[in-house]
């Protein structure tokens, strides 16, 4: 039994087999068979037609998702750019009244050396004991003094300083540079800062920039210290080579970070210091100035306090021009 859509085919061929003419009836079916057909092909175009336009209509809203999500990513990434950038001034605005209060007290010292030297020379000079041998080291005092001051000020400044300068440099003459700004007020709460760094150790990058990143974790020390009012103070700062990777340790005795907060402690906002001690910035922006060194910051606590572990791969320096 021949299938409906053969019909045309079968009554024609028959025709032609049998030498027919075909009947009245035969063009009937075979002109009726041919409407249903064209009815069905007619039917499946428009279907494919209405497929198509869905498809295309699909596409262009599929075009303007996606430039409306690449819109708001640009977006958001700019947004969050400045959200760092602010963070970041606000880090250094942080920084500036500890760092001038450490000026103070780098400059009270040579200040009142000075007072004791001029009290003594006229001590000398009123008893006739004053010679050029006494004025020469007078003067040798003086100048050391005031040498000192000029150099704290020119870290000073230069800590503040906005600079852009992607560049080589060492990390313990850069340590060496953040605690000659801060000692005074280390040693003021009598915080021994042990310090055991290889000659070698150099990272690629904006110096003052981590420079802040160490100034945060030394300073989140002294505050954990005062605190928590613990005794014997001391910080190891460690830096060396292990293998493929550049490593810098801080690590402190000061009771450690709360299990609760540790695993967030690089996130914005999160500090452990009493409400309106802390702003949860310091930390937050260490982790972002160690990405753009090329490493990551870790934490992790030990028997007596807090150890602090920045970590850069070979792979991410740049060797230094000769």
């Amino acid at each position: 039994m021949h299938r409906k859509e053969d019909l045309i085919l079968t009554t024609l061929q028959d025709c032609i087999d049998n030498d027919k003419t075909l009947s009245k009836s035969d063009i009937e079916i075979i002109l009726t068979e041919y409407k249903k057909q064209l009815s069905r092909s007619e039917k499946i175009l428009k279907q494919n037609d209405k497929q198509q336009f869905l498809m295309l209509k699909l596409n262009e809203e599929l075009d303007e998702y996606k430039n409306n999500l690449e819109k708001k990513v640009v977006k958001e990434v700019a947004k969050r750019r400045e959200k760092e950038k602010i963070l970041l001034q606000q880090s250094k605005l942080a920084s500036v009244g500890e760092m001038i209060d450490a000026i103070a007290h780098q400059w009270k010292q040579p200040l009142n050396v000075m007072s004791g030297q001029v009290a003594h020379l006229m001590l000398q000079f009123q008893f006739g004991m004053l010679n050029e041998e006494n004025l020469k080291k007078f003067e040798k005092n003086i100048i050391a003094q005031i040498e000192h001051m000029t150099n704290t000020l020119d870290e000073f400044r230069s800590f503040f300083r906005p600079s852009k300068n992607v560049e080589n440099f060492y990390v313990k003459e850069m340590i060496d540079k953040v605690l000659l700004l801060t000692k005074d007020e280390f040693a003021k709460n009598n915080i021994e800062i042990i310090l055991n760094c290889e000659d070698n150790v150099q990272l690629y990058g904006v110096e003052n920039e981590f420079k802040h990143l160490v100034i945060n974790i030394l300073n989140n020390a002294k505050d954990a210290f005062i605190e928590r009012n613990i005794k014997d103070r001391k910080i190891h700062i460690n830096c060396f080579i292990d293998k493929k990777y550049k490593i810098l340790e801080i690590v402190d005795n000061a009771g450690g970070i709360p299990k609760n907060v540790i695993n967030d402690i690089f996130k914005a906002n999160i500090t452990t210091k009493k409400e309106g001690k802390g702003t949860g910035i310091g930390l937050y922006m260490s982790a972002q100035i160690a990405q753009k060194h090329h490493g990551v910051l870790s934490v992790e606590n030990t028997k007596d306090g807090a150890k602090f572990i920045f970590k850069t791969e070979f792979s991410h320096l740049i060797e230094e021009k000769k």
